[in-house]
């Protein structure tokens, strides 16, 4: 006689929680977070400000909103002046070179950063050569 040995199937855990309660950090500089809410079943309510009082480490309501942070690129528009300033002007693949090299950037960074910079007015094109305005 022969017993059957337990199968090793495998199994999977699917679970879909109904509410969800998000924190999410606005800037590291304020001891503030926001609290999100997710339900689903029921519309979201609006998102609440706490910060973080230091005496009772509690969270509290907070009044005021934060300034909305802009994050740091990796190439500003100052970099593209700066590797312009030292040349006076440069074709696209040379600018981009010297960015590249100036920022640690990728060809991709930096091809993006002289074209926001085009847009913004911080350099001009003229001739196929990249110069600061007059």
């Amino acid at each position: 006689m022969r017993s059957a040995a337990p199968s090793a199937a495998p199994a999977a855990l699917h679970a879909v929680g109904d509410s969800y309660l998000l924190l999410v950090r606005p800037s590291p500089q304020i001891p503030t977070v926001e609290l999100r809410f997710q339900f689903r079943y029921a519309p979201a309510q609006e998102p609440r400000l706490l910060s973080l009082d230091a005496d009772t480490l509690w969270f509290e309501a907070s009044n005021s909103t934060p300034a909305p942070v802009h994050p740091r690129r990796k190439v500003e528009t100052a970099d593209i002046e700066r590797a312009l300033a030292a040349s006076g002007s440069a074709r696209f693949n040379q600018l981009r070179q010297q960015i590249m090299s100036q920022s640690e950037c990728s060809r991709r960074t930096a091809q993006l950063a002289i074209r926001r910079a085009c847009k913004e007015g911080s350099i001009v094109q003229d001739n196929g050569q990249y110069r600061l305005p007059l």
